[in-house]
């Protein structure tokens, strides 16, 4: 689960599907939870993640980019979805 945006909305995804299609998730989702002993453990983290700084709309089509390989846009959030699928390293969304 993560929370999104200042509204703190939450967006479930499957944690393999984004593991699976970005190497920026799959680099959050298997750090040891927060407050751990051992930084070390292969336990994953279960969130939920604050994404505070991300609109919910923009942090959407990107899961929804994730999923199907294809996303919506509207011109109110095409540069803000740009500027995310830069920071997580999504350059076949980057391409469209």
């Amino acid at each position: 689960m993560f929370v999104v945006g200042q509204e703190q909305q939450k967006v479930f995804a499957h944690r393999c599907v984004l593991a699976c299609r970005c190497q920026a998730f799959r680099g959050m989702l298997s750090q040891a939870p927060v407050g751990s002993q051992d930084s070390s453990s292969s336990v994953p983290s279960q969130g939920p993640f604050i994404l505070g700084n991300v609109q919910p709309e923009v942090f959407l089509a990107v899961i929804e980019f994730l999923y199907t390989n294809s996303v919506t846009l509207n011109s109110h959030i095409a540069l803000e979805v740009l500027t995310s699928s830069v920071e997580y390293g999504l350059q076949d969304l980057c391409k469209v």
